[in-house]
């Protein structure tokens, strides 16, 4: 096919090959992939996101929830729209039904969430570092409402960068994006948590050998290890972050960059490189859930209230 016919599908294939179509077994494949990673993302960040602004006791309107249940937003868009999408385009591409402006419409919300959530994800890290580096600056600077505005900015900025994708082909725009943003999320994340998990240990060091066990010096014990679970909990997502990203981006830099490569083997790792993102939306809420016990209180009380609706449901 010619050069104009690769244009027009320059998501799917490597620009400088021969175009072939994804074989069918890894259409279906992918589609199921996506079936389940949009259970699981819709699932957990939808107890994510009710947690924060549904918990009665509203011990969970802080700036680090607040970035959480933003990071989950995005999360959940991903299982909402990407996901469920992900699943029937490429069912339809096993039946070579493909249909261009459903493919648009995917990707961009595709641009959209991942951006968020690398936005999300540098925020926390930012906000963990004034907590425990700076908290009078912390304090007074970074409250509840100021965190919702900057999640919002987050959300601005999100839509108006995505919105170079109409301007440049994909695979240019995922080129990008991978040394852009990802970059920038990566340093900042790293550096970040590795200054608070120096500085905590060494407070931890001072605790410790104080010999005075006086309330204040026990309450302030006490905080700093609540500080010292949430930077661990950030770290363990950063983790999963860096096993997911890194070798997406790998994968991105193959396809922009290798000229000699099969065109099969390029679709193998498109569409890998595309379940590898979406896998980390279905991961995070999890992590949550097993490391802080005020998320798994609420995910219990949910859980619980929604049996019991279902119940009185059934008797009624």
């Amino acid at each position: 096919r010619n050069a104009t016919r690769a244009g027009s599908e320059e998501g799917r294939l490597f620009s400088q090959a021969k175009i072939i179509s994804a074989p069918s077994h890894l259409c279906y494949f992918t589609a199921s992939s996506s079936i389940l990673i949009t259970v699981f993302a819709i699932a957990g960040n939808s107890l994510v996101v009710l947690a924060v602004f549904l918990n009665p006791n509203r011990d969970m309107r802080t700036p680090f929830c607040y970035f959480v249940a933003n990071l989950s937003i995005a999360d959940l868009i991903v299982g909402l729209i990407t996901g469920s999408m992900s699943t029937i385009y490429h069912i339809f591409a096993a039946l070579n039904m493909t249909e261009e402006r459903f493919r648009t419409v995917m990707i961009v919300a595709f641009f959209v969430s991942c951006t968020v959530s690398l936005l999300s994800l540098t925020a926390l890290a930012l906000e963990r570092y004034l907590a425990i580096m700076h908290p009078a600056i912390y304090r007074t600077k970074l409250s509840p409402v100021r965190a919702l505005l900057i999640s919002v900015l987050v959300w601005i900025v999100s839509i108006l960068l995505s919105m170079i994708y109409f301007f440049v082909q994909y695979n240019t725009y995922r080129f990008i994006f991978a040394n852009t943003a990802l970059t920038v999320t990566i340093v900042v994340l790293i550096f970040t948590n590795a200054k608070i998990l120096k500085y905590l240990r060494q407070q931890m060091h001072q605790w410790d050998t104080l010999h005075e066990s006086t309330e204040e010096n026990l309450i302030m014990k006490r905080l700093m290890m609540w500080e010292k679970k949430m930077t661990k909990t950030l770290v363990i997502v950063m983790l999963l972050f860096l096993a997911f990203y890194l070798p997406s981006y790998v994968f991105i830099c193959i396809i922009n960059l290798c000229t000699d490569c099969d065109c099969m083997f390029i679709h193998w790792i498109r569409d890998i490189q595309w379940l590898l993102v979406m896998t980390t939306s279905a991961v995070n809420p999890f992590v949550y859930a097993c490391r802080l016990e005020s998320y798994r209180r609420v995910f219990r009380s949910i859980v619980t209230c929604c049996k019991c609706i279902s119940v009185l449901n059934h008797n009624h």
